[in-house]
């Protein structure tokens, strides 16, 4: 194999997929990236840490076809290193080192044999695809990621659920404390049938760093996996988290009262009560409540006798609310409501088994934050 190229053509798309490559695993093979230059011009880079694998492709001069796997970390901050614009030469040595030429300088990595490399395939049969903008769908992905749960014993909550059904796409995540769902119709999708899947955290994460490039996408729901398919050739193949995801329509809470607030007024009063807290309270759940009071024209946040903020507000109700919250997951989901709305309603109910967060003139992005009970 022998290339020639630029650092600006390796390396963003390097740092794209190097987020699929298992880096502090015990098989090598996992930590490296597939380089594969074809005839046609173009130079695949592919990892996969055999959960999921990312590939995306760039155009380069091709000398000689061939592939192989070298290490992504080193292999990537050797391109960092090169000097803006100045060309690169890669080629695969007769002993199997990888020579890299920039200028003057030589440098020499070790290779492992491209066909040792692991394969992954998506599923044959059951899929369903939907083709959406990418942007978009990297939004959705950011209205639900700060309650996707990390090393839960519950498996099924360390990501997120996909699910495509008769009125569109659903993006939803859980920690078992606070919810995040959001919605975006799809034209003819009432031809479908349903399809969910559990994608893993990792999957999810890396899929929105991809759709950060924008263009169009198509979404592949399988019954064991999901394929992300741009329109620039690049493709994220993640496998399905096996389990039955929890109901999450039928812990929606009753809201019969409402209160209308400015996301950015309500958010900054949770930063200057924040502020009031260390790191060492960030654990202590007694220390990071915040009581919230609801009145006909006011919004009161207290933090005990470490501060409180008064807001303008507007309420469906006269009677007078008061429950106790997790500071963070409400600054979370007021994060996600400041994002996409000057103005969110908060939904809750005499019962108080959970609030909501929507903005005002649409129903999604949703966020369910439950009570402390302490």
């Amino acid at each position: 194999m022998i290339i020639s190229t630029t650092k600006e053509s390796l390396a963003s798309p390097l740092a794209l997929v190097a987020g699929a490559a298992d880096t502090r695993g015990t098989v090598p093979m996992l930590g490296t990236v597939l380089l594969k230059a074809t005839d046609e011009g173009q130079l695949s880079m592919l990892c996969s840490d055999t959960g999921m694998l990312a590939r995306t492709l760039t155009p380069v001069e091709v000398k000689k076809a061939g592939e192989l796997a070298v290490d992504v970390r080193r292999f990537f901050d050797l391109v960092k290193a090169v000097p803006e614009k100045q060309p690169i030469e890669i080629s695969l040595e007769e002993k199997g080192t990888l020579l890299v030429k920039s200028g003057r300088s030589r440098f020499r990595l070790p290779t492992l044999a491209a066909a040792d490399y692991p394969r992954m395939t998506p599923d044959r049969e059951g899929r369903i695809s939907v083709t959406m903008n990418a942007r978009r769908l990297a939004d959705m992905i950011s209205d639900i990621t700060s309650s996707m749960a990390d090393a839960d014993l519950r498996p099924f909550l360390n990501g997120a659920l996909f699910t495509l059904d008769k009125v569109g796409l659903w993006l939803v995540s859980t920690d078992g404390h606070r919810m995040n769902v959001s919605h975006e119709p799809i034209l003819g999708a009432d031809t479908l049938e349903p399809r969910n899947v559990i994608v893993q955290r990792k999957t999810v994460l890396l899929a929105k760093k991809l759709l950060g490039q924008g263009g169009n996408v198509t979404l592949t729901l399988g019954p064991k996996n999901i394929q992300f398919t741009f329109d620039n050739g690049a493709v994220l193949l993640g496998t399905a988290i096996d389990g039955t995801y929890p109901n999450w329509r039928s812990v929606l809470p009753s809201t019969n009262e409402k209160v209308t607030v400015s996301t950015d007024r309500f958010a900054n009063a949770l930063l200057m009560l924040a502020a009031t807290s260390d790191d060492k309270e960030k654990a202590d759940a007694l220390k990071t409540k915040v009581e919230l009071q609801f009145t006909k024209t006011t919004t009161t946040l207290r933090r005990g006798e470490s501060g409180l903020c008064e807001l303008e507000s507007e309420s469906s109700t006269d009677k007078p609310f008061e429950l106790a919250f997790n500071i963070h997951y409400l600054m979370d989901a007021t994060s996600t409501m400041r994002s996409v709305c000057d103005e969110a309603i908060i939904g809750y109910s005499a019962t108080a088994t959970a609030i909501t967060m929507r903005p005002k003139d649409k129903e999604y992005p949703l966020s369910v934050v439950m009570p402390l009970r302490v």
